[in-house]
């Protein structure tokens, strides 16, 4: 939420010292020019348009399946993709090129706006040369007490969340189900998530709370098999109101 600054207006009261000097008894006036006060009109920020933001990312990428900004801070900040399938941008770029880094990616069966479980994928390596190679840092738990919260910006807006969990699956994949989780509730199944995290994080979790599901691959010896992924879960927020 941007904050609106409310401008004050002082106003100078400058005293003046007024000397005299008698000369042989004789009285001397001094003469003191006023000069007025100029008070500046403050000057109001404007809102940032979010909306604006998002169609000049499609405009200087030439993609109009950009649909967000996720944001790490201090670790990294990555365009947001979303087409009809999961498959084209595991090789293409956000520019649309083709590179087996492909790009960060929104699941198809998930929408932006109405979905209260969001899926973004993104490839790592184990070079530590791609951003979401960053997501297994949450795995220790001095860094994941110390970055809490991630920002996902969209047209609407920049949204807040926060990691509740991060850990290595190579066996249950049932973390990608947006509508059937297995026989368990909404809330079981988040609360499913939340308990397989290598750091424990209390947070509350309703059937209303929205997460953002993140995945890319693992590359750590302590999980086996060829198919493993470094997950990470984080939920929305409340953002502070301006006061």
């Amino acid at each position: 939420m941007v904050k609106k600054k409310l401008g004050y207006l002082f106003l100078m009261v400058v005293p003046f010292l007024l000397g005299c000097s008698i000369y042989w008894n004789s009285p001397r006036t001094v003469e003191v020019e006023l000069k007025p006060v100029v008070v500046e009109e403050p000057v109001e920020e404007k809102e940032f348009n979010y909306e604006e933001y998002i169609k000049n990312l499609r405009i200087q990428y030439n993609n109009q399946d950009i649909v967000a900004i996720l944001q790490f801070p201090n670790l990294f900040e990555e365009v947001v993709v979303q087409t009809d399938n999961n498959d084209y941008y595991l090789n293409h770029t956000k520019t649309r090129e083709v590179l087996e880094a492909g790009a960060t990616f929104l699941d198809y069966r998930t929408n932006l706006f109405t979905s209260k479980k969001l899926l973004i994928y993104s490839h790592s390596d184990p070079w530590d040369q791609l951003p979401f190679t960053n997501l297994k840092k949450y795995n220790k738990k001095d860094f994941f007490n110390a970055n809490p919260y991630i920002y996902l910006i969209d047209s609407n807006g920049k949204h807040t969340y926060e990691v509740f969990s991060s850990y290595i699956e190579n066996k249950d994949f049932d973390y990608v189900n947006v509508e059937n989780f297995g026989g368990l509730t909404y809330k079981q199944h988040l609360e499913k998530l939340r308990k397989k995290s290598f750091v424990y994080k209390k947070i509350e979790l309703t059937e209303e709370s929205k997460v953002l599901v993140l995945q890319t691959c693992s590359f750590d010896e302590r999980a086996s098999g060829n198919s493993k992924y470094q997950i990470l879960v984080a939920k929305e927020i409340e953002e502070e109101s301006d006061k």
